[in-house]
C-alpha cells in the first residue's frame, strides 16, 4: 500500500519491517559468533585462543584447565595429533610463542619476565604428561615434545637473562645478587638439560618412534642450550650422552646422539678455551 501525503510518499510494507528485523538478527548472531569464535572450551574448562601466539597469561589459563581436567576426568589431556584436541596441544609446543620474547622491540623485562612464567607453566605441564610410577608412559609423545620445548624456552631465558645482565653497569654485573641470579639460572638450565637426556633410558616407558623423534629433536636443541651451562653440568651432560651412544637398546637413539655428541665437545672447548684467556 502506498500512502502520498503533502508530496511526500511512504512505503507501507508490513512484510519488510520483519525481514529487516531477521537481517539484522541475522547479524547479530554472526557478530556475536565471530566474537566468541577464540573462545574455546574442552571438557568444562575454558582454554586460549589456539590460533594465536600464546603470552605467559594463556599458559597460565591452560595450565589451570588442564590441572581440573587432570583431576576430574583421567585420561582426558590433550594429545599431540588427537582429532579434537591435537590444535590445543600444538599450541602449546608452538615455537611461535618464542615470537615475542625474541622481539627487540619489546621491553627486555618484559620478554625475560614472560619467558621465566612461561618456563614455569611449561614444567608444570610436563607433571601432569608424565607419570612417574607407570610402566608404559599414558602421554609419552606429548611428555617428550614438553620437555624438548622446555630445553628451548630455558635456552631463550639464559639468552634474555645474559641479555639483562650485560646492559647492568659494571658495578652491578659483579654485585653478589646479580651473580646469584646468574649462578642459579645456570643451574636450573643444567637441571632441565641433564633430565632431558635421562628421559632417553626410560625406553621401556615410551614408545619406540616417540622416543627415536625426541632423540633427533634433542640433537637440534640441545646445542642451543648446552653453550650456557656450567662447566661441571656440560661434562655430566658429555659423560651422560656418550653412555647413551654406547649402550643404548636403540641404534637410532645412539646415531642421533652420536651426530651432536662432536658438536657439543666442541662448544665445551670453545668455551674452556675462551675461559683460559679471559683468566
Amino acid at each position: 500500500m502506498t500512502i502520498i501525503q503533502d508530496n511526500k510518499f511512504t512505503l507501507l510494507l508490513p512484510g519488510l519491517h520483519k525481514l529487516l528485523l531477521l537481517l539484522s538478527l541475522f547479524c547479530l548472531l554472526a557478530l556475536s559468533g565471530s566474537l566468541k569464535a577464540a573462545e574455546l572450551w574442552y571438557l568444562g574448562q575454558k582454554i586460549p585462543d589456539v590460533n594465536k601466539i600464546w603470552n605467559s597469561a594463556d599458559y597460565r589459563l591452560a595450565l589451570k584447565s588442564l590441572k581440573t581436567i587432570d583431576e576430574t576426568q583421567p585420561d582426558s589431556l590433550p594429545k599431540r595429533g588427537g582429532s579434537h584436541t591435537g590444535a590445543v596441544f600444538e599450541r602449546m609446543v608452538n615455537d611461535e610463542n618464542f615470537r615475542p620474547q625474541l622481539d627487540i622491540y619489546q621491553s627486555l623485562d618484559y620478554r625475560r619476565e614472560e619467558a621465566s612464567r612461561i618456563l614455569f607453566s611449561l614444567r608444570e605441564m610436563m607433571r601432569l604428561y608424565f607419570d612417574f610410577s607407570a610402566k608404559q608412559q599414558p602421554y609419552g609423545r606429548e611428555a617428550l615434545s614438553l620437555m624438548k620445548h622446555s630445553l628451548r624456552q630455558q635456552a631463550v631465558l639464559f639468552e634474555l637473562t645474559v641479555e639483562f645482565w650485560l646492559t647492568l653497569p659494571e658495578d652491578q654485573q659483579q654485585s653478589p645478587d646479580r651473580l646469584t641470579g646468574l649462578v642459579d639460572t645456570k643451574g636450573a638450565a643444567g637441571l632441565l638439560a641433564k633430565s632431558a637426556i635421562d628421559y632417553l633410558s626410560l625406553h621401556k616407558q615410551f614408545d619406540s618412534s616417540a622416543l627415536e623423534l625426541y632423540a633427533y629433536e634433542l640433537g637440534k636443541n640441545l646445542p642451543e642450550l648446552f653453550v650456557h651451562l656450567r662447566d661441571q653440568d656440560r661434562k655430566v651432560l658429555l659423560d651422560k650422552i656418550e653412555t647413551q651412544t654406547q649402550n643404548h637398546p636403540l641404534l637410532t637413539i645412539r646415531k642421533a646422539l652420536k651426530s651432536v655428541q662432536p658438536v657439543l665437545i666442541s662448544i665445551d672447548q670453545q668455551v674452556q678455551s675462551s675461559q683460559r684467556k679471559n683468566a
